[in-house]
C-alpha cells in the first residue's frame, strides 16, 4: 500500500503542477503578461527615481497588445518640455505608475494625451502644457523624489498624483522614504526571502496558499494585512508631504485615484477609501474616478474588456479615454478659477 501511495504521489504532483501551469490561477501578474517572475521585493539600487533609460526608443511586444515606447531626458514616456514658461502657458503634470505611463496603448491614446488635447479644445484663449511623470513599477514615493528633485523645475500650476489598489502594496514591500539614501541610490527593506520552490513551481504555490494562507508577497495573510496598515500609514503621512511642498510652492494638488477592472465591476475599492477619506479631511482635493467608469462600463454591456485588457488588465484605449474624461470631470471646476489670463471656457 505505501508503494502504491507513494507513486499514486509521484504521479499526481506532475500532472497537477502541468495543470496549475495551464490555468494559471497562482501566476503573479507578470506571469501572466508573458514577462516573467519578478520578486516584489526587488527594485532597482542604482538609482532612486524609478524611470526609464532617457532618450530611449523600445518596442513592447505582448500578447494583447504592442507600441514603441520613446522617453524624453528624464525617463518618463512623453515629449521633451521647455523649463522656461510663458507668462500665459497653463502646466499640468501627472505623476503616477504604468497607468499614467499609459501601458496598453499608443502614445497618443494615453489618458494624459487624450485629456491634454480635450483641455485644448475647451480652453482655446490659453496655452495648456501637460507633462507626464508616470513609470512603469512606480508608486508615489518615488513620484515624490522625482517631484521634489526634479519637476518642480518645469514650473506646473496643477499636480496630479494618481493612484491605484497597487500602491499600498508596493509601499508595503519597497518601504517608505527611508529607501532613498543620502548616495542618491536606494535599498530594499528587509522583505522574506522567495524560495526556489515557490518561484519555479505552481503546485508548491497553491499548497502554500491553500494550506498555509500565504500570498504572493509570500507573506501569510494575518502578516500581511498588518503590514499593510503600517503601508497605508505611510502613504497618509506621504501625501502630507505632497501638500506641503506643493503649497509652498503655490500649485495646486489633487489626489486622483483610478480603479482596476475588479473594482469598477464591484463598484467600491478594497483599501483606498480610507485614503480619500484622509485626503479630504485634510483639504487636498480628490477625484474618485470608479463611478464615471462604472456608468460606461453599462454603456458597453458590463463588458470588462472593452475598457480592460483581459490578461494584462490595464485599460484599452478606450479605457484610457473614460478615464480621461473622469479626470477632466473632477478638474472642472478648479481650471476655471486657476487658469492664466482669465482663461474659461468657450
Amino acid at each position: 500500500m505505501l508503494i502504491v501511495a507513494v507513486l499514486t504521489l509521484l504521479l499526481f504532483i506532475p500532472v497537477a503542477e502541468i495543470a496549475l501551469r495551464i490555468t494559471c490561477d497562482y501566476c503573479t501578474w507578470t506571469e501572466k503578461t508573458g514577462e516573467g517572475f519578478v520578486s516584489p521585493y526587488g527594485i532597482s539600487e542604482s538609482t532612486w527615481y524609478h524611470v526609464r533609460e532617457p532618450n530611449s526608443v523600445t518596442i513592447l511586444e505582448l500578447p494583447e497588445f504592442d507600441y514603441e515606447i520613446r522617453t524624453n531626458s528624464l525617463g518618463f514616456r512623453d515629449i521633451e518640455h521647455p523649463r522656461d514658461k510663458p507668462a500665459d502657458e497653463f502646466r499640468l503634470l501627472a505623476i503616477g505608475d504604468s497607468f499614467t505611463e499609459g501601458r496598453g496603448a499608443r502614445f497618443e491614446h494615453t489618458w494624459l494625451n487624450q485629456l491634454s488635447k480635450s483641455l485644448r479644445e475647451r480652453y482655446t484663449d490659453i496655452r495648456i502644457r501637460t507633462l507626464c511623470a508616470g513609470s512603469s513599477g512606480s508608486d508615489p514615493f518615488f513620484g515624490y523624489r522625482n517631484l521634489a528633485d526634479r519637476l518642480l523645475a518645469y514650473q506646473p500650476d496643477w499636480v496630479l498624483l494618481v493612484v491605484n489598489e497597487s500602491d499600498p502594496l508596493d509601499v508595503l514591500a519597497r518601504g517608505g522614504m527611508a529607501r532613498f539614501l543620502p548616495d542618491g541610490t536606494t535599498r530594499s527593506i528587509d522583505g522574506p526571502g522567495i524560495p526556489f520552490l515557490y518561484e519555479h513551481s505552481q503546485f508548491a504555490r497553491f499548497i502554500l496558499f491553500e494550506m498555509f494562507d500565504y500570498t504572493h508577497l509570500f507573506l501569510r495573510r494575518p502578516e500581511r494585512n498588518k503590514r499593510l496598515e503600517v503601508a497605508m500609514q505611510s502613504l497618509q503621512d506621504l501625501l502630507l508631504d505632497y501638500q506641503a511642498l506643493l503649497d509652498s510652492h503655490g500649485i495646486q494638488f489633487t489626489l486622483v485615484v483610478q480603479p482596476y477592472n475588479k473594482d469598477v465591476v464591484r463598484l467600491e475599492y478594497q483599501r483606498l477609501d480610507h485614503l480619500m477619506d484622509f485626503a479630504r479631511e485634510h483639504n487636498i482635493h480628490v477625484i474618485d474616478t470608479i463611478h464615471h467608469l462604472s456608468q460606461r462600463l453599462h454603456e458597453h454591456g458590463g463588458r470588462v474588456e472593452d475598457l480592460y485588457w483581459p490578461i494584462d488588465a490595464h485599460f484599452t484605449e478606450l479605457g484610457y479615454r473614460y478615464f480621461a474624461e473622469a479626470v477632466e470631470q473632477g478638474l472642472a471646476d478648479g481650471m476655471s478659477l486657476t487658469l492664466p489670463l482669465g482663461g474659461r471656457e468657450d
